[in-house]
């Protein structure tokens, strides 16, 4: 039976929105949990829950009679606290904010710096898995998001050919994230306790060996730019040959309910940015 009564952190950032007009457009009963009040943005069918994150009795009394507990907070390692409150309230599922690279399914990926918090809300999550199941979502980059970031396309300047030229990577609407989400919640047993796979899009992809060794040489350096190293980090887990960016054999396209697009409609997304 599908989760329909459903809580939500992190509902304002880049991902979070789309995550909940799906929800809401597909009929789910949405708690949107907030320590500001702002809900700028969202559809006003949601209802919202005031909550103070750092007060485990404030999350609990929120989470209570929700059936799954989606995360979208950018501070992964901030997790656990969230998962043992959806655990004291009852909730079922919970979803957390992995939506990215394949940390589930590839080693390499895994051990990059940039996911520690990731790996660590994974191994949390296993070791209570007979409290609460999870489902973890990977799904690449964000195909509108990185072109507008100029990762894949950069309409502005030069754009960066990553790795081998003719290797091929998997990428994801926002909004099909947001299905996506719809779809484990529609589907809590065949998604239940293991990772699931989308991509809206394939996509073609500057040698990474250099760039790899500049991001561990700021990780080392007394005043280096740290934000600027993440980043790289995350471009090697996408791009890097053997870091496993590409789930066209295995994803769960439909199951979930990702259609996918075409390369006309690959197009008209890209033409949006001209």
């Amino acid at each position: 039976m599908a989760f329909k009564k459903v809580a939500i952190a992190g509902a304002t950032g880049n991902l979070g929105p789309h995550i909940v007009n799906e929800l809401v457009n597909q009929g789910f009963e949405v708690t949107v949990l907030t320590a500001s009040g702002n809900t700028s943005g969202l559809p006003s069918a949601i209802k919202v829950a005031k909550v103070d994150f750092s007060s485990q009795d404030s999350l609990v009394s929120a989470l209570r009679g929700q059936e799954a507990f989606i995360s979208a907070i950018p501070k992964h390692e901030d997790q656990p606290a969230l998962i043992d409150a959806a655990i004291a309230a009852g909730v079922q599922r919970f979803i957390p904010s992995e939506f990215g690279s394949n940390i589930v399914g590839n080693e390499n990926v895994r051990a990059l710096p940039v996911f520690a918090g990731k790996v660590k809300t994974q191994e949390y999550l296993r070791a209570k898995q007979d409290q609460i199941s999870y489902t973890l979502l990977t799904n690449g980059l964000f195909l509108d998001w990185g072109i507008g970031l100029g990762w894949l396309i950069n309409l502005k300047g030069k754009t960066q050919i990553l790795d081998d030229a003719n290797s091929v990577h998997s990428f994801t609407l926002l909004s099909d994230v947001g299905k996506a989400v719809a779809g484990i919640l529609n589907h809590p047993e065949e998604t239940k306790n293991r990772g699931v796979y989308v991509q809206t899009a394939e996509t073609e992809s500057v040698d990474l060996a250099q760039v790899e060794k500049n991001a561990y040489a700021e990780l080392s350096k007394e005043n280096g730019d740290i934000g600027s190293a993440m980043l790289d980090f995350v471009k090697i887990s996408i791009f890097k040959d053997g870091y496993g960016n590409l789930w066209n054999e295995k994803n769960d396209n439909e199951l979930l309910g990702v259609k996918g697009l075409s390369e006309a409609e690959i197009g008209d997304l890209i033409a949006k940015y001209f």
